[in-house]
């Protein structure tokens, strides 16, 4: 159980971190003083620096706390005996883009501010995004080698699926940021682009 102070620095650390979120998404990593972070979150500097030594550490935790939290969504669906294989596939295909359009901001920095950020300043940041992804495809291949073993699939390489899947399952919840649909049509779309994998489209 945590004491009294770690919860109160749990507190500071996530609201400066949202206070930066909203920074980085109003006006680019790149425009985003520390001075704004401590003027818009209210707490001086100081205190910022006492949790976060930079700006790069704060975009840092945004990124990796939200690919763990994603990885971790994905991972439980996988693990769900009462579900079968198809219906976990298309359990994270509808996660990943709920997901997406819930922490659109963080999402829409990470991938504008990608090789402008991690390639020169945190080239850490993207090998661990890069390892995070990894295990999710392998996460992809697990429920393919469910369904071959179950002859549910066709016996193609579970490893190409699943990575063929993975970027799939990115781009529909990619789009989901930037159409103007609602939860019905968002279902609807994501329905038809599961179809279309799985079922193909020729008649």
């Amino acid at each position: 159980m945590l004491t009294r102070k770690e919860r109160d620095d749990l507190r500071k650390r996530r609201e400066i971190l949202e206070t930066a979120l909203e920074i980085f998404a109003s006006r680019g990593f790149h425009s985003t003083t520390m001075a704004q972070i401590s003027k818009e979150s209210q707490y001086p500097l100081g205190t910022i620096y006492k949790y976060f030594p930079g700006k790069k550490e704060m975009y840092h935790d945004l990124v990796i706390n939200r690919v763990r939290d994603l990885g971790q969504i994905l991972f439980e669906i996988s693990q769900n005996q009462k579900i079968g294989v198809c219906e976990k596939l298309k359990g994270c295909l509808f996660a990943q883009a709920t997901f997406y359009r819930a922490n659109r901001e963080v999402v829409k920095i990470y991938i504008s501010e990608r090789s402008n950020i991690d390639a020169v300043a945190m080239p850490k940041l993207n090998e661990k995004v890069n390892t995070l992804h990894d295990k999710m495809v392998s996460l992809f291949q697990d429920i393919f080698d469910q369904g071959i073993s179950q002859n549910q699939f066709k016996s193609y390489s579970s490893r190409d699926m699943a990575a063929l899947f993975s970027d799939i399952v990115h781009s529909a919840a990619w789009a989901s940021l930037f159409r103007d649909e609602d939860d019905i049509e968002l279902n609807k779309r994501l329905s038809m682009i599961f179809d279309m994998f799985t079922n193909g489209i020729l008649q």
